[in-house]
């Protein structure tokens, strides 16, 4: 049990003894008053109609409906609500190509550099929309379900490099199936599946898999890297490393693969876009891609504990009501005086 106001709690262990003194004051100061206008022998007669244990009932009534009332006014919280809450956003998860050719410099520094920091601009803009993180190359990782948390996506964004997928490729398949078991099964709209790849050395059906996610309500986007003309892929992350040759010893030159990644963003019911020297591609899938998605409606456990205030309130008035009703006057005594007045 938790209380949202606590205040009130601290301020009920000083209200109600106060009152108890007040009450027990208003007694004695009824006794002091009794003592100087009636002799102290005539008192049994005149306080001889007051029932005790009825006055003292009205006390405890009262006491007990202001400390109850008190801890409503504290807002006792227990458990866990499950609310169905409608999104502004959608789920997106931006799946990032690591493989070798991504460290091919024709983007602003190389293009894994490049796609990060696109993301990272992405992340700090304000948005309703959830992200989630997956790596390809050979193969697929997820390395950041699909979250609110756009801190958590940049902390590990930040830890991605060419060596995170082991096996060399790039096998956009994989990464677009994993992306399908990675969304949440009860929400039927809202997801979106933003592919950043150069579009070489491609493995797998990737047409086939954007085909049968977007049946599943998964909206597909791609990003290309580089450019046409291409760029030699170093050998290495330092400074002077040599340049990858192939088994006949020639350069190894990665070009973007635009018509590829055309071809997925139209099989998925989304649209390519470059990912321009600042990054611009991506915002604008953003802006006129993501937006406009259908929002998706969740039953969700809410992290809000369930409030019950009402409880304490109404037993705190019934306990009030009740002492209104009761008559510190013994019934007989009652019944006497009804009598004489019809006299």
């Amino acid at each position: 049990m938790k209380f949202a106001e606590f205040n009130w709690l601290l301020a009920a262990l000083l209200i109600v003894p106060a009152a108890f003194a007040l009450i027990r004051w208003g007694v004695r100061r009824r006794r002091r008053s009794l003592d100087l206008i009636v002799a102290p022998r005539l008192h049994d007669q005149l306080v001889r109609s007051v029932d005790h244990r009825k006055r003292a009932l009205k006390s405890a009534l009262f006491l007990a409906g202001l400390a109850l009332l008190l801890v409503s006014l504290a807002r006792p919280l227990h458990g866990l609500r499950e609310a169905q809450v409608e999104r502004a956003g959608v789920d997106v998860i931006i799946a990032i190509d690591v493989s070798r050719s991504m460290m091919a410099e024709d983007a602003p520094s190389n293009r894994l550099a490049s796609a990060k920091a696109a993301i990272s601009r992405l992340l700090d803009r304000p948005s309703p929309d959830r992200f989630g993180l997956i790596t390809f190359a050979g193969e697929a990782y997820l390395m950041v379900p699909v979250t609110q948390d756009h801190g958590a996506v940049e902390r590990s964004l930040a830890a991605v490099t060419t060596g995170s997928i082991s096996k060399p490729g790039t096998d956009l398949a994989a990464a677009i199936k994993l992306a399908q078991r990675s969304y949440d099964e009860t929400q039927k709209r809202g997801k979106a599946l933003v592919l950043m790849s150069d579009g070489e050395q491609l493995q797998g059906d990737a047409v086939i898999a954007a085909r049968e996610a977007a049946g599943k309500g998964i909206a597909i986007f791609t990003i290309g890297i580089g450019t046409t003309l291409g760029a030699r892929v170093p050998e290495g992350t330092g400074p002077r490393n040599r340049v990858l040759k192939n088994e006949f010893g020639q350069e190894v030159v990665s070009r973007l693969n635009e018509h590829m990644l055309q071809q997925l963003a139209a099989a998925g019911h989304g649209f390519y876009a470059p990912l321009g020297p600042e990054g611009g591609g991506l915002i604008s899938i953003s802006e006129r891609g993501l937006q406009p998605l259908a929002k998706g409606t969740q039953i969700r456990q809410s992290k809000d504990l369930r409030e019950y205030f009402q409880w304490p309130l109404g037993v705190a008035v019934l306990f009030l009501f009740w002492e209104l009703l009761v008559n510190e006057r013994k019934k007989e005594y009652g019944g006497r005086v009804r009598s004489e007045s019809h006299l």
